[in-house]
């Protein structure tokens, strides 16, 4: 794990809760290499309904100390969630896919695929509402000043109009992202997917602690997956928690 990445986001995040104690105090318990108390430390904000990417970055990290693998990843992705951008966290992450036994390969994307996914990925749903809303009021003062002052500005309100479809395309495009996409992660140490929601059905092959899955259904308490590479398959519940 990266230090000096660690050092910088504490830095950071002494203005992101310098009113919070609790943060600071569990940022001196990381540095002693208390983890433990680290832990109860940053849950316990969670606990006050107070989140930050940079929170449950510090999170990842702490079970990444104590090789708790599961839970690292699954405190890196909610980081992500929050913060696409964390470069911490997607550092950390790699480093702790490394350290699970599943390795699954990703289909791959046709390349406007992948390069509008990256696109709508670069920042969170809220970011793009606000971009969003931003490029919807210079737009209107762009109009205002071309119909009280006459100017000659058809081709820059045409630019922004242009602006603010793009955008309004990619802000639906996260929000339908961010609703419809249902993630967990595998906490059992290994589950058997069977291929229908029972527990005599056939086994189709076994997932293990850390890996990310999606859930696209669920009937009671069993839910279907899906891989990153396609595979699908029925698991209970109780075997994965929910990023969403």
């Amino acid at each position: 794990m990266k230090q000096l990445t660690f050092i910088f986001l504490i830095l950071f995040c002494l203005q992101t809760f310098a009113e919070n104690p609790l943060f600071l105090k569990g940022n001196v318990e990381y540095t002693k290499g208390n983890y433990s108390n680290a832990t109860s430390l940053y849950d316990s904000i969670i606990l006050n309904s107070l989140e930050s990417s940079e929170l449950y970055y510090n999170l990842g990290n702490c079970y990444y100390q104590t090789q708790d693998w599961a839970n690292a990843i699954w405190y890196y992705e909610k980081s992500l969630k929050l913060n696409p951008n964390n470069e911490g966290a997607i550092h950390n992450l790699q480093l702790t896919n490394l350290r699970i036994i599943d390795r699954i390969e990703a289909l791959p994307k046709l390349f406007y695929k992948r390069w509008w996914d990256n696109l709508i990925g670069m920042y969170t749903t809220k970011t793009w509402q606000t971009l969003l809303i931003f490029c919807i009021w210079i737009t209107l003062i762009i109009q205002l000043l071309n119909r009280l002052k006459n100017y000659q500005i058809k081709y820059l309100l045409a630019s922004f109009n242009t602006l603010l479809l793009i955008l309004f395309c990619i802000t639906y495009s996260s929000f339908q992202k961010s609703n419809s996409e249902s993630q967990a992660i595998i906490f059992s140490s290994s589950v058997i997917v069977n291929s229908a929601p029972t527990d005599n059905s056939t086994n189709l092959f076994s997932l293990h602690s850390g890996t990310k899955i999606e859930i696209i259904d669920q009937i009671g308490n069993w839910i279907n997956i899906k891989l990153a590479n396609g595979n699908i398959g029925w698991i209970k519940e109780s075997d994965c928690k929910h990023l969403n």
